[in-house]
């Protein structure tokens, strides 16, 4: 019988044994069919084994030895190198893949706000999501997921910008603790957040934190990333708890807070069970009863209909309008810029203005 010595195998590629065994067969003239007979299974597992599907199992490597002469250790060491070979292909294939995915992500941008290190490759990334692989990440990000997203529609937003900002804010809500969602609570806590918009955001930013986890919702602010054209987001958790998540996009305080009251709008007026990702404004009736609610809240309409009655909207009359109605002024003039009642570029310097610490 030849001796283990006599056989080798060393290839750099993933080759099935059954190469080997049908080079032998074809070598020796013995047909698939004589050797299933001789090796005593059937012709199906013979054609199996030579075609490299079925494995080759400790059990079969001593009956080859048998039928073949070649020692049971080299083909278990063939079958072993051979599985070894394919995984580390699939394993370099999946990296790949995975560093192509990666890269769909503004990866400088994301460290640099601090949501991952700077040195993150694609397995960081994956942990970032809190998934598995970029299957999991698409079945898992690309479902219907109980979101509303002010967005613009002047741009056509990148979806995994959308993704990694979104993802920002569930990971910043996680330390949020809140009390169970309550409607009645978080309304209040609105009327409540109205008069500190007069106050500087070192106030108010933590107060609308406090105010609305003790509501059920988890306010969060997240740095914005290039090409989200994202104002804010909002989300239900789970059945007794909210998130809303507030970026900075304008840079001014009256849109931060026409954001906090649309987002509210979605949590308090929309179907809870018909959410998805992002609405893109794909629901203008949800949108326009969100856009609405913000409006009024903020400005109440009986109010704001009698301060348009009363002439031009000149900055002494939005700055005693502000005060008589107990909010910033700059949110009396963003008001009136969305209406169309003022042009974009006028009493800016009523409004508090924003930057990242």
């Amino acid at each position: 019988m030849a001796t283990d010595t006599a056989y080798r195998w060393t290839p750099d590629v993933p080759v099935a044994p059954g190469e080997t065994i049908r080079e032998i067969l074809d070598d020796r003239g013995i047909t698939q069919t004589d050797f299933a007979v001789r090796l005593g299974k059937s012709e199906k597992f013979v054609s199996q084994l030579v075609n490299g599907k079925a494995p080759l199992t400790h059990e079969t490597a001593i009956e080859l030895e048998r039928v073949l002469g070649a020692p049971s250790s080299f083909w278990n060491a063939a079958e072993a190198q051979y599985r070894d070979l394919l995984a580390r292909q699939r394993q370099q294939q999946e990296l790949d893949a995975q560093t192509e995915w990666a890269a769909s992500f503004p990866l400088k941008e994301m460290a640099k706000r601090g949501f991952i290190a700077q040195d993150a490759g694609p397995e960081d990334v994956l942990g970032y999501f809190g998934v598995s692989s970029v299957d999991a990440f698409r079945t898992y990000w690309g479902s219907p997921r109980r979101l509303a997203a002010r967005m613009s529609t002047a741009y056509t937003p990148a979806t995994p910008a959308i993704a990694a900002w979104i993802r920002a804010g569930e990971i910043a809500a996680e330390s949020i603790q809140t009390e169970p969602f309550s409607e009645r609570r978080f309304q209040a806590a609105l009327e409540r957040l109205r008069p500190l918009s007069r106050a500087g955001a070192n106030v108010w930013q933590d107060a609308i934190t406090c105010e609305c986890a003790a509501a059920g919702v988890a306010v969060v602010f997240v740095p914005d990333l290039p090409k989200t054209r994202c104002h804010a987001a909002s989300w239900w958790a789970s059945r007794t708890r909210a998130v809303i998540e507030l970026g900075l996009r304008y840079k001014t305080a009256d849109q931060v807070w026409f954001s906090l009251y649309h987002e509210a709008g979605h949590l308090l007026l929309d179907d809870r069970q018909h959410r998805s990702i992002c609405d893109l404004d794909k629901d203008p009736a949800a949108e326009k009863r969100a856009n609405d609610f913000a409006a009024n809240m903020l400005i109440p309409q009986v109010a704001y209909v009698g301060f348009l009655a009363g002439g031009h909207p000149t900055k002494a009359r939005i700055v005693a309008f502000a005060d008589s109605i107990d909010i910033a002024p700059g949110i009396v003039v963003g008001r009136l810029q969305r209406d169309g009642l003022l042009p974009h570029h006028n009493l800016n310097d009523l409004k508090e203005r924003l930057t990242w610490e």
